[in-house]
């Protein structure tokens, strides 16, 4: 988990179906938790701050990867020139990403029917019965939540390695061995969430 307020580079997928939890976690269970939190009455493990914050950074992380993310139009290209899935580089500051962290801790507590967690599972629960055309339980939103958290607190040495081989040469360019060998990495560290 990142502390202070310095900003951090993030890789990013080119995953359609991440980029759909980024958006809707933000706009549907985030922002209905901060809204809940700053209520007189309910205990929600934590105060408004937190929720509105992770709302906001996920609001902030979706304006930042280009709008067709997901649609193939994007790619790497190897050392060799071969092509390869595309990434997207932001820069996201510490702060958004201990908002996202508090957040989906406290979820996690409702998941484990610890004391006191009652009243936060219940609102999310009444969320997920309302996501749009098909009803999410707590544990599927919290699921979703989980695979945005994974990506974003990803902190190994090859997600700025990789950030700075993409945002420091020019665009298309393709990349070197040692930008290869991080976006490995990166790319491995992603693939058991990504594919749950």
């Amino acid at each position: 988990m990142a502390s202070g307020d310095e900003p951090l580079w993030r890789v990013l997928p080119d995953d359609r179906e991440w980029r759909h939890d980024l958006r809707t976690l933000g706009d549907r269970l985030l922002d209905h938790l901060a809204v809940g939190a700053g209520t007189a009455e309910g205990r929600w493990e934590l105060p408004r701050a937190p929720y509105a914050a992770a709302a906001d950074a996920c609001a902030c992380l979706n304006a930042a990867v280009p709008a067709s993310a997901g649609t193939g139009l994007y790619t790497l290209r190897g050392p060799d020139g071969t092509p390869q899935q595309a990434v997207h580089v932001v820069e996201v500051s510490s702060a958004e990403l201990d908002a996202l962290w508090e957040v989906f801790v406290a979820l996690l507590r409702t998941l484990e029917d610890e004391p006191g967690t009652e009243e936060l599972r219940d609102l999310v629960q009444q969320v997920g019965a309302r996501w749009s055309d098909v009803s999410r339980s707590p544990e599927e939103l919290i699921a979703q939540l989980q695979r945005v958290v994974t990506v974003l607190e990803l902190d190994i040495p090859a997600v700025q390695t990789l950030a700075r081989a993409i945002t420091s040469g020019p665009r298309g360019q393709p990349l070197d061995e040692v930008a290869q060998s991080a976006y490995a990495a990166v790319t491995t560290s992603w693939a058991a969430v990504l594919a749950g």
